[in-house]
């Protein structure tokens, strides 16, 4: 096999003369040419992410359809009992419908070829979608506070417990219906570091030297070391919906069986209200912190920065890693880029290939670019080389 030619490019600034993956396959004799693999062959993270998508889709078409048939049932049962947290209930289901919807969409968008613009495609739609469902919860828990203060200042309303009792009832089953139906399991078999519970994967390269790099069998065995996969950013903010929606339910259901038993006690029915607008703004909080830092381009959860640079530093022929970025297009698509220093002694192509096996099998990510450089290259007063300090 000929020695790989070198590329130049520029890297912060200057000229340096890196190895160039192009290069290799330029390189190759047919017979390596035979054994090699297509880049994108490493990696299942775009068939588990088709699988994803596909699943939250059916998720939120149910949901759908329950939500609009016990919306229109509370609107009807809370007009007849005069009861504004039955009607704001309904409200609450409605602002649920909406953003299921927008999920949907969402998804719908993410699932668009990339373009010469949005090179990346559209899969930063979910977590926008996401991000306007989160505020649509806000907007409705401080339009519900306002309406519950008018009651409890005015003190002008009245509440049939019978029929509000009966509606609350049926709308805390419709919740429960929603929130099993969205519910994620983060136990599973998986292969890779994102897809949690108990991964495993197998190495059928044959002994005579010949490799079998498809990725459906290419790994090497790891028990222990998966992380657990982050529920699809649509489905997450959707459950939320639904939880925060239950908790109000079962808040109604108590203040009709207070004001059923005891009708003088009416002001249960904007108290309930009270308790449950904080609950829901609680449970936004962790929603929001994940997609402001997918927004930020920070390292997602389940992905460790130390542990990726150790890993890559423990391949053979590798000297030194830098410029190493962690971000996500959404809650479950990591992609990675690295610069590389290797030994000048060792085979760049397999160096390559080792390293790109080790991102992809271990950590399941969605693109890996790794620039390999000569160690003689390396500047260790160059500040964008350095490692974050946090």
């Amino acid at each position: 096999m000929r020695r790989p030619r070198a590329g130049l490019r520029f890297i912060h600034g200057e000229s340096q003369s890196v190895y160039d993956c192009f290069f290799y396959c330029s390189s190759m004799s047919s017979g390596e040419m035979k054994d090699s693999k297509h880049c994108h062959d490493n990696s299942r993270a775009l068939e588990d992410r088709e699988r994803e998508k596909k699943l939250a889709k059916k998720r939120l078409y149910i949901v759908s359809v329950v939500c609009l048939v016990f919306m229109v049932g509370e609107i009807l049962g809370g007009y007849f009992a005069g009861s504004l947290a039955v009607m704001t209930d309904a409200a609450h289901l409605l602002v649920d419908l909406t953003s299921f919807i927008i999920s949907l969409c969402s998804l719908w968008l993410s699932s668009r070829p990339a373009t010469r613009t949005l090179n990346y495609g559209w899969h930063r739609a979910e977590i926008l979608g996401a991000l306007l469902s989160v505020f649509t919860i806000w907007l409705v828990t401080g339009v519900l506070v306002y309406l519950a203060v008018e009651r409890i200042i005015h003190d002008d309303f009245t509440i049939e417990g019978t029929v509000m009792l009966i509606t609350s009832g049926c709308a805390v089953l419709a919740n429960i219906i929603m929130a099993f139906t969205l519910h994620q399991s983060g136990h599973g078999h998986s292969h890779g570091g994102l897809s949690g519970g108990h991964g495993h994967s197998h190495d059928h390269r044959k002994k005579n030297g010949h490799s079998n790099s498809n990725a459906n069998h290419y790994d090497v065995e790891k028990h222990g070391s998966g992380k657990r996969q982050q529920a699809n950013a649509s489905v997450r903010a959707a459950f939320v919906h639904v939880i925060g929606d239950l908790l109000q339910s079962v808040s109604v259901l108590v203040s009709a069986l207070v004001i059923f038993f005891k009708p003088e006690y009416k002001i249960a029915d904007p108290i309930c209200t009270f308790l449950f607008s904080l609950f829901v703004l609680g449970t936004t909080i962790t929603i929001m912190r994940d997609i402001i830092i997918v927004l930020m381009e920070g390292t997602p959860a389940g992905v460790n920065y130390n542990e990726v640079r150790e890993q890559l530093l423990k391949v053979k022929g590798v000297k030194a890693v830098h410029n190493l970025h962690i971000w996500a297009l959404t809650m479950n698509q990591a992609v990675l880029s690295a610069h590389v220093a290797i030994d000048d002694t060792v085979e760049p192509q397999a160096v390559l290939r080792e390293m790109t096996q080790t991102c992809f099998t271990s950590y399941s990510f969605h693109s890996v670019t790794i620039q390999l450089e000569h160690q003689a290259d390396q500047r260790a007063d160059c500040s964008l080389c350095q490692d974050p300090t946090k």
